[in-house]
């Protein structure tokens, strides 16, 4: 498994882990806000490892606001930093998908796609356009045995989760266990998502049991979205 990022730190920090638990890891520091640097990480992978199976789009930042609020560079900040990243990535992997005879895409988005929110507006712009690129990516390369789907993450409890949670403490005047207990209520399976409920998704969606399945958008929202989507 290869992994990306612009931090060496965290990325060999990450490295060690996986390494522990047995799996075979390199760490490529890259900047995906660049054309090169989502070359070269995509070719760094596939020289690490001899050929490249998988590729797991996850590249994003943490730009909220609304409109009368944001500068056009903060939303196209996300914009390229979620949806033309993913692109660029796919443009340089597909050589190599091709080649693997059993390629598979895996964005990740966010409910964002499909729900609209206060200061959410660069999340929901960069997600929206991600799903339409995956949709259309699957076509064009479904020939190839290449399946391209996209996952759509709720709010998550991820290491970005404390201070999210502070912020609405400090916001609403309440506990920092009152404030977790309303982010809890918005799903309808009592607690909020976690990364490792969004985990086998992807590795479903990247194995061999999912080789009919492309072009396909799923919600691991923990129940949160109000409405029929298909």
């Amino acid at each position: 498994m290869a992994i990306c990022g612009r931090d060496a730190d965290a990325l060999s920090a990450v490295k060690t882990e996986l390494e522990a638990s047995g799996v075979k890891a390199a760490a490529v520091v890259s900047d995906l806000f660049t054309a090169e640097g989502c070359t070269s990480a995509v070719a760094a992978a596939n020289d690490a490892f001899g050929g490249l199976d998988v590729l797991v789009n996850n590249a994003s930042t943490n730009i909220g606001g609304r409109l009368e609020t944001l500068s056009d560079d903060q939303v196209m900040e996300r914009v390229m930093g979620k949806t033309l990243a993913s692109m660029r990535c796919c443009r340089a992997a597909l050589p190599y998908l091709r080649a693997s005879g059993r390629g598979r895409v895996v964005c990740i988005g966010g409910t964002s796609t499909r729900n609209v929110g206060v200061d959410a507006l660069p999340s929901g712009l960069g997600n929206a356009s991600l799903a339409n690129f995956a949709k259309q990516f699957s076509y064009e390369v479904a020939a190839d045995g290449v399946t391209v789907n996209i996952v759509h993450p709720s709010f998550t409890k991820s290491d970005r989760y404390p201070d999210r949670r502070a912020a609405r403490a400090k916001q609403r005047g309440i506990s920092l266990e009152e404030a977790e207990a309303s982010f809890a209520a918005q799903f309808p399976i009592g607690r909020i998502v976690e990364p490792s409920d969004i985990a086998p998704a992807v590795l479903f969606l990247a194995s061999a049991h999912a080789s009919a399945i492309t072009g396909q958008a799923i919600a691991v929202d923990g129940g949160a979205t109000p409405y029929v989507a298909y």
